[in-house]
């Protein structure tokens, strides 16, 4: 395996000054969610992409406002940003040219002064080559390289790029585990739908026993999304806070979790439509309907107090149309005092509202306490197992054989419905498809096979797929 040169980039500054937009502008793509209103950005994420010849892992931070440490959050995106600033092989501070220096931007600089020597000073919003009057006063911040641009206009971007590119290649970079044949500068070039979980280089292929699963975490706002992330890693890497929408764009975690690899990705809390701000909680619910369709297994988190809810049922059914495997995770089950009644409450509720989902298990955690996990881990594993499992063309053919004898096919015209054969043709979730003597399979009848080939091959928590065909056998041509 070859061991990749990797350097740390880290964009830094106050609320609103550009630092999303210049994000998007290095890795020519939208990665992070922008607005004019400050706080868009609450946490960090990062991106790992080339620039020329070297491997770069570029962070997007929350706006620090080291005047008002008691402001919403602000204590702990300090806390973080500091953590990130100490592994940063090069800072881009960003400053706003429009708005002049402000007493937080002189007081931040002077602190990375003093405890950081790799630099570079971004004075942001230049909409034009002429339009230069603003540039002089952050030099008097005294930091000693400095780069005029505009990142809605890529004004500037380039120069910076080969500064960049010049400063990085002075220093001694940390070694990196990927092995080089599986990097790919041209991804996002071939890629039509931007996969939130992969960086703009390539995963490994998905064929070794201990290959990550894609994870997410769903569920309305305010159920405890954040706080159940930070509990499976066992440190703060989300922010999280009573007031909802902390979370804005989906967090990405790599986590190696009992030995299992894991990449989770924390979301934004889903609202109905009708109630759905225009602008980032906009923007935040599209990219978790995109995190959604690029998982493996969703864990659907719920709060005990309005479990199921009609919000929860359609982003369940969102879940199911995906084919994704699903877990019904029930969050404050600590403080739950009528454990067995609240239980068999909601196993009804998805009977009648959820049916195709059958006998579906519900895991109780308590996600502040840190209670439950190892429950979650293993149904995790298990759904995802259930999930990629083939099952042999005999098997599936003596269920049938016995499905049918104990419950026969219906009339249709007078004539029986006969059932000839079945065979899966695809998993991910899995797809089976019976070959029979007519496509007019009544209703009925569908959802008892389709019951009853969850039931004998134990797949509770996840979708599955029955079709049919017009044919004596598999090898007959319509």
């Amino acid at each position: 395996m070859n061991k990749l040169t990797l350097f740390n980039i880290l964009i830094i500054g106050r609320s609103n000054v550009g630092k999303s937009t210049l994000f998007n502008r290095l890795l020519n793509r939208t990665k992070s969610i922008t607005d004019n209103n400050p706080g868009t950005t609450r946490d960090f994420k990062y991106v790992d992409f080339y620039l020329n010849d070297l491997l770069l892992r570029l962070y997007d931070t929350a706006g620090c406002d080291l005047k008002s440490p008691e402001s919403f959050l602000q204590k702990d995106i300090m806390q973080i940003n500091e953590n990130l600033l100490m592994d940063a092989d090069l800072i881009l501070f960003v400053v706003d040219s429009k708005k002049g220096l402000t007493s937080n931007d002189i007081e931040f600089a002077n602190y990375l002064k003093k405890y950081f020597f790799k630099t570079f000073l971004i004075s942001n919003k230049h909409d034009s080559t002429k339009a230069l009057e603003g540039f002089w006063e952050p030099l008097s911040l005294g930091l000693e390289y400095s780069f005029p641009i505009s990142a809605a206009h890529g004004l500037g971007i380039d120069d910076l790029k080969k500064e960049m590119l010049r400063f990085l290649k002075l220093k001694q970079p940390r070694i990196s585990e990927d092995n080089e044949s599986s990097l790919d500068t041209n991804w996002n070039r071939k890629k039509n739908v931007a996969d939130p979980y992969l960086t703009l280089i390539n995963e490994k292929k998905l064929n070794s026993k201990n290959e990550p699963i894609k994870l997410a975490i769903v569920g309305r706002p305010n159920v405890g999304k954040s706080t159940l992330l930070n509990s499976i890693i066992k440190k703060q890497r989300v922010l999280t806070s009573s007031k909802s929408g902390t979370t804005t764009d989906p967090i990405l975690v790599d986590l190696n979790w009992m030995g299992q690899e894991f990449r989770i990705i924390d979301t934004a809390g889903m609202r109905r439509s009708s109630k759905i701000q225009k602008g980032i909680e906009e923007l935040s619910v599209q990219k978790s309907v995109e995190v959604i369709k690029f998982s493996e297994v969703v864990i659907m988190l719920l709060d005990i107090e309005n479990a199921l809810d009609l919000q929860d049922l359609r982003i369940i059914n969102l879940i199911e149309k995906e084919g994704r495997c699903l877990i019904l995770a029930l969050n404050k089950w600590d403080i739950e005092k009528n454990k067995k009644e609240k239980i068999n409450k909601l196993k009804n509720k998805i009977k009648l509202s959820l049916p195709q989902f059958g006998n579906i298990p519900f895991v109780t955690i308590s996600a502040l306490r840190n209670e439950g996990t190892e429950k979650l881990y293993s149904a995790i594993l298990d759904a995802k197992r259930n999930w990629q499992k083939r099952f042999t063309t005999s098997k599936l053919n003596k269920w049938l054989e016995i499905k049918t004898s104990e419950y026969p096919p219906p009339m249709l015209k007078g004539r029986r419905l006969r059932l000839r054969y079945i065979t899966q043709i695809k998993s991910r979730p899995p797809i089976f498809l019976i070959f029979s003597s007519s496509l007019d399979v009544p209703k009925n009848y569908r959802r008892f096979l389709f019951n009853s080939i969850r039931e004998q091959f134990n797949l509770k928590n996840i979708p599955i797929r029955l079709k049919f065909k017009v044919g004596n056998n598999p090898y007959v041509k319509d």
